[in-house]
């Protein structure tokens, strides 16, 4: 797709605060992260995902990363004279070329300013979800610290008066989730009325259990996300919405990499870890989820990779290894 289309469907009479919105929510249904730049160690690569040269103008490909991003969300902006700018900041990841994150400042009818970040928000909108980096002043941009905020109640009816949304985000949806399925004894119960025999269920069955519900419940109302939204998405509705207090605590996830020249090579999987007897789940690109994988035969899916986690091990799990998945802080 040319992004250049999006402007298409722009209405004259919108405030500057609701044709960004609508561009940021478009062009974050198109793109996709290119999470080879989230794993790989080759130079060169890197450089080339970093630099990448696109215009909206283009029929492109859209797997980018924060420069590309906003470079193409500058360009969507300036073809309406809307007056931005785009900031940078040291990278908190420790990467083998050293390159600035960067984000957005652009500035409505009066003047006022309002920080984006793009990239933040990429599973967010393809999904129907609530957005975490637009019009927020909570940021490490030093550019961004006198910036003005937009409540939700306003980015609501912004999404509403342009037909981003038509009646409420897909996150009331995901709220029924916790009610049906994260209170375990609530699920067993569930498990049950389905005609199941809850009597010797161990609780890795029942974990696996609650991934197969999710697996059903879901089904992903856009077909451009990528395999690195997808996961991510899983991973944190999986977390976040079906797991009780205990099993959350004992959650974690691991990417394995393989990689051999500009070919990157991603097996991503989540481990619960109760009572020391882990729960695997691996994910498939052919279900476009996560599944269930027994100790052994994941031992032989990963011969030839190498943990993203220098100092982690999926097989060897304790408690001062695991690490709480926060959704809301992984700002690329």
């Amino acid at each position: 797709m040319k992004l250049c289309n999006i402007l298409l469907d722009i209405n004259d009479n919108w405030s500057i605060k609701e044709k960004v919105r609508y561009i940021y929510r478009k062009m974050c249904e198109e793109i996709k992260y290119d999470d080879r730049f989230s794993y790989s160690k080759n130079p060169k690569l890197l450089e080339k995902i970093y630099y990448k040269e696109v215009s909206i103008d283009e029929d492109i490909d859209c797997e980018v990363v924060c420069r590309t991003a906003n470079i193409l969300f500058s360009q969507l902006m300036s073809r309406l004279n809307i007056k931005h700018k785009l900031i940078y900041k040291d990278a908190k990841i420790n990467r083998v070329i050293d390159v600035d994150d960067v984000a957005c400042i652009f500035y409505d009818e009066f003047y006022n300013e309002y920080y984006t970040n793009i990239v933040g928000d990429i599973e967010n909108c393809k999904f129907g979800l609530k957005t975490f980096f637009f019009g927020i002043d909570e940021n490490q941009y030093k550019e961004a610290q006198n910036v003005s905020t937009i409540s939700k109640e306003e980015l609501y009816q912004m999404d509403i008066k342009t037909g981003l949304i038509k009646q409420d985000y897909n996150d009331i949806v995901f709220e029924l989730l916790k009610k049906e399925v994260k209170n375990t004894r609530n699920f067993i119960d569930f498990l049950k009325e389905q005609n199941i025999n809850v009597d010797n269920l161990s609780t890795p069955q029942i974990l696996e259990y609650k991934m197969k519900f999710l697996n059903e419940y879901i089904k992903f109302r856009d077909k451009t996300a990528g395999t690195f939204e997808r996961r991510r998405f899983y991973k944190v509705l999986f977390k976040n919405s079906t797991l009780n207090k205990l099993e959350k605590k004992n959650f974690e996830s691991f990417e394995y990499i393989k990689e051999e020249g500009d070919n990157l090579d991603i097996i991503s999987l989540i481990a619960i870890n109760m009572k020391t007897n882990p729960t695997y789940f691996y994910y498939s690109d052919k279900t476009e989820s996560y599944v269930a994988i027994r100790k052994e035969e994941l031992q032989e899916l990963l011969k030839g990779y190498n943990s993203s986690k220098d100092d982690k091990d999926i097989f060897n799990l304790n408690k001062s290894s695991i690490i709480e998945y926060d959704e809301k802080s992984n700002e690329k």
